[in-house]
C-alpha cells in the first residue's frame, strides 16, 4: 500500500512539473514566434499575436485596438532598423491561461548596434486554446526611429 501512495504521490509531482513546463514552453514559444514575426515584418503573423480587441498603454495614454493591421511595418524598415532582440525577460505571473512578462529589448541596426532599448509589459491570455497579448504596456515610445 505505501508502494501505491508514494508512485502516485510521485505521479501527481510528475504531472504538476510537467503541466507546468508545457505552459512555460507555450509562453516561452510565443515570445519567441512574435519577436521572429518582428523581425521578419510579417504583418499577418505579428497581429496575430495580440485578441482583438487588446489594451495598448504607451506613456500613459490608453487606447483600445481593435485594427487588426495597426503596427507600421513599412515606416519601421524606411530607418536603419535591422531587427530587435530581448535583452531580459521575466515572468511575474504564469498559470494555465494567463501570464505577465516584462521584456526588455534592444532594436539593431545595419551595422548590429543597439540604438534604441525600452522596457514592454505583456498581459498574455489564453482564449479558445489560442495565446495573444491582451494587454501592451510600454513607459514611453522608442526616442530613435519607430
Amino acid at each position: 500500500m505505501k508502494i501505491i501512495r508514494l508512485f502516485l504521490k510521485a505521479y501527481f509531482l510528475f504531472f504538476i512539473f510537467l503541466s507546468t513546463c508545457l505552459s512555460a514552453n507555450e509562453i516561452d514559444n510565443f515570445i519567441k514566434n512574435y519577436f521572429d514575426a518582428f523581425n521578419n515584418s510579417d504583418s499577418i503573423k505579428f497581429h496575430d499575436k495580440f485578441h482583438n480587441p487588446f489594451i495598448r498603454i504607451i506613456n500613459g495614454e490608453k487606447k483600445l485596438i481593435s485594427d487588426k493591421k495597426w503596427f507600421d511595418f513599412k515606416a519601421l524598415n524606411s530607418t536603419d532598423w535591422s531587427y530587435s532582440s530581448i535583452l531580459d525577460y521575466e515572468k511575474f505571473l504564469e498559470t494555465d491561461n494567463e501570464a505577465i512578462l516584462k521584456i526588455n529589448y534592444g532594436r539593431h541596426n545595419s551595422e548590429g548596434s543597439i540604438y534604441n532599448s525600452g522596457d514592454a509589459y505583456m498581459v498574455l491570455t489564453k482564449i479558445n486554446n489560442k495565446w495573444g497579448i491582451s494587454t501592451y504596456i510600454a513607459p514611453s515610445i522608442p526616442t530613435e526611429g519607430i
